[in-house]
């Protein structure tokens, strides 16, 4: 069965959320039998990178045309930027089934010659939710204008779903949200898509704690400024480890160190040897990607917060704590206690079931 892919950006290395969830899709399509052809948009520091050639039979890269005049348009900008008529005169020379990935690449949905073809679009998000919440963040400057601006578009195009047959959302909260909203269309819960490569063997965690994202991102960059003034201060015995692409956190405690730009070698080492991983967020939008890299990978405990926890069961499988004298106690609680094996367990068969409900749904493609 063919099936065209059409990516927001290269989803290769497989080293942030919406990237994890696109890659690993692709190779369970492969490994179903699909004939995936793959558009994807190639920007930033993926302009060069190349897709290993086990997970697509067919690949076209686009430019992702960026710059403020693209600012001058009633379409969102993430929209805006990605419109290519290439990619709609390719999508045209067949009938197969087309999977848009994200609301970004969406432009050609309500197209007059895709009318007839079976549409499916993989919310990530609430799109215009999460730059809503963005916005609300940063305080007053031109970036709450920007995401501001950007929410009231995304809310408006949001409409175009409209057009699609069916609705992947990524939690179930979106998938009761969306299915309310486009009663029309078909919308199932598809559960993220992941690597389940499980540390072929045990290790003992070291005392430290952990938080890893890209901190550029900027509820990362808030949530890293939020451990530094508010949880490290109050834990001055216990080493704190940020680790992340792009960080600029200023002056840190003597607690605190702070890994930047780690290799995919090192940041697995540390997810593996750290004894509790702080996930935080608050955006309580989609699903936390390192969330499920810390579960897989990870060998100490998880305390997570409300917002990290918003829309799925993973809670089952961590400590919650909110409030930053709760996190500072939980903190202290188990730093100096290895995780039972029986929670482990726990984790592996909690993650296998979940892969195994978005292996299954994969026939709705079709």
């Amino acid at each position: 069965m063919k099936l065209h892919v059409v990516s927001f950006q290269v989803p290769y290395p497989a080293d942030y959320g919406g990237a994890i969830d696109v890659y690993y899709k692709l190779k369970a399509l492969k490994e179903a039998g699909y004939e995936i052809v793959l558009h994807t948009y190639a920007y930033g520091d993926r302009i060069h990178q190349d897709v290993p050639a086990d997970v697509y039979d067919q690949i076209y890269y686009y430019q992702r045309e960026t710059g403020w005049k693209r600012q001058f348009s009633l379409l969102p900008y993430i929209v805006s930027t990605r419109r290519d008529e290439e990619l709609l005169r390719r999508l045209c020379q067949d009938d197969a089934p087309i999977l848009f990935e994200g609301l970004h690449t969406c432009y050609p949905l309500d197209h007059p010659l895709l009318k007839h073809r079976k549409k499916i679009v993989r919310m990530h998000n609430i799109e215009h939710e999460y730059y809503w919440r963005l916005a609300c963040q940063t305080g007053l400057n031109w970036r709450t204008l920007y995401y501001a601006i950007e929410a009231l578009r995304l809310h408006l195009f949001e409409r175009k779903l409209h057009h699609a047959q069916l609705i992947c959302a990524i939690t179930k909260a979106d998938a009761q949200k969306l299915s309310r909203k486009y009663g029309s269309v078909s919308v199932v819960h598809l559960p993220c898509f992941f690597d389940l490569s499980f540390p072929s063997s045990s290790v003992e965690t070291n005392r430290f704690v952990l938080y890893q994202g890209n901190l550029a991102v900027e509820e990362n960059h808030r949530a890293a400024r939020f451990i530094i003034r508010q949880i490290a201060p109050r834990c001055p015995d216990t080493l704190f480890v940020i680790a992340g692409r792009n960080p600029h956190l200023g002056n840190v405690p003597r607690n605190v160190e702070v890994v930047e730009n780690p290799t995919d070698e090192h940041l697995d080492l540390l997810l593996r040897t750290a004894r509790i991983h702080l996930m935080l967020t608050f955006q309580p939008t989609g699903i936390k990607l390192k969330l499920l890299n810390a579960l897989v990978k990870g060998q100490g405990h998880i305390i997570a917060n409300h917002d990290m926890l918003y829309g799925h069961s993973l809670g089952q499988l961590c400590i919650r704590a909110d409030r930053p004298a709760e996190i500072a106690d939980k903190i202290h609680r188990f730093i100096d206690q290895e995780p039972e094996a029986s929670e482990l367990e726990k984790r592996r068969k909690t993650l296998q079931k979940i892969k195994k409900a978005g292996i299954s749904r994969l026939s709705l493609f079709q």
